[in-house]
């Protein structure tokens, strides 16, 4: 273990709360360990670590968030992904390739998938070569690598590019999938701020959509229209 994750690992522990460990366990459906330390605690506690990632290589920011993946409690896993999100202009094409692609398959539920996000949105957007890895993923067995497919210009807005989320959206219309079909209806929802005609058309056009797919993607739209 690093000085860096040993470092952290005393504080955490240091403010460890049982109670609220068992009730974060209990909303993942007891799949981690937890320590019991909130969002806004774990970010003050890890302020350092993270500020001083960004003298880090590449190299050594994956490495640093490998080992905090290996650490048994969920908490460390969050601080990897603030650690990724806070570096991610500084990352490379490889990243997606090979590195995002392995935090989005281990110890994978929506949290760290959807947390996983905030990298791969910016790393995207900045190498448009990338757009076929997306494509990869979406047709993948695996449900995290579509979801993350589905919903990796999430916060781009005006600056999505409504061809591809269309034509990922396309691919997944008939998935019945829990996860994929909430993150079709996520990213649907997100664009319709932007076009929302657009985003009613494309739920219009495919009645094979899940209610939960079309319900969420006509959500900001009715929401409107009330």
């Amino acid at each position: 273990m690093t000085n860096y994750v040993k470092q952290l690992r005393t504080k955490f522990e240091k403010v460890a709360d049982k109670e609220v460990a068992d009730g974060a366990a209990a909303y993942m459906r007891n799949q981690f360990e937890f320590l019991g330390i909130k969002t806004p605690l774990r970010r003050e506690l890890c302020k350092d670590l993270v500020s001083a990632s960004k003298n880090l290589s590449e190299k050594e920011i994956i490495v640093l968030c490998k080992e905090l993946w290996a650490q048994p409690e969920r908490e460390f896993q969050y601080v990897a992904c603030d650690i990724l999100a806070k570096n991610a202009k500084r990352l490379s094409p490889s990243y997606i390739k090979r590195d995002a692609k392995w935090f989005i398959t281990n110890k994978s539920w929506w949290d760290s998938v959807d947390s996983i996000q905030t990298s791969v949105e910016v790393v995207v957007a900045a190498n448009p070569e990338l757009e076929a890895t997306m494509f990869e993923w979406i047709k993948s067995k695996n449900i995290w690598l579509v979801r993350s497919a589905l919903i990796h210009q999430l916060t781009l807005r005006d600056k999505t590019n409504s061809t591809r989320l269309f034509a990922l959206c396309e691919l997944q219309t008939e998935e019945k999938e829990f996860f994929i079909a909430k993150g079709l209806g996520w990213a649907l929802r997100s664009y319709s701020y932007i076009e929302p005609k657009a985003v009613k058309k494309f739920i219009k056009d495919h009645p094979e959509l899940t209610p939960l797919a079309k319900r969420e993607g006509m959500k900001a739209i009715n929401r409107k229209s009330a």
